[in-house]
């Protein structure tokens, strides 16, 4: 719950995603420019102390997901909404385990 001018705010996150673009999940050239076009955009437009490496961007796992939303962020409730994308990525883009 977050916490502001006394008020409490229950926070859902409407789109949540774990994706996996590493080179291993890369089906072929296109998955590899679909997350390069998605990180010249972060890197691009965030500011320097918010740009991740490109390897954590391509993939950073399901526990640091969670501690992102759920312990140092203010989510109370998520909703997951891995997208497949077979035709770029060997096990789907968006990761459901």
């Amino acid at each position: 719950m977050y916490r502001k001018d006394g008020e409490n705010y229950f926070i859902v996150d409407a789109h949540v995603a774990l994706w996996d673009a590493r080179p291993e999940n890369q089906r072929n050239i296109h998955g590899k420019q679909f997350i390069d076009c998605f990180y010249d955009y972060h890197r691009n437009l965030s500011p320097e102390s918010e740009l991740w490496p490109y390897e954590d961007y391509l993939y950073y796992g399901g526990e640091r997901l969670m501690k992102d939303l759920f312990v140092d962020g203010y989510v109370d409730h998520a909703i997951f909404q891995p997208a497949r994308l077979g035709a770029f990525y060997r096990t789907g883009f968006g990761q459901t385990e």
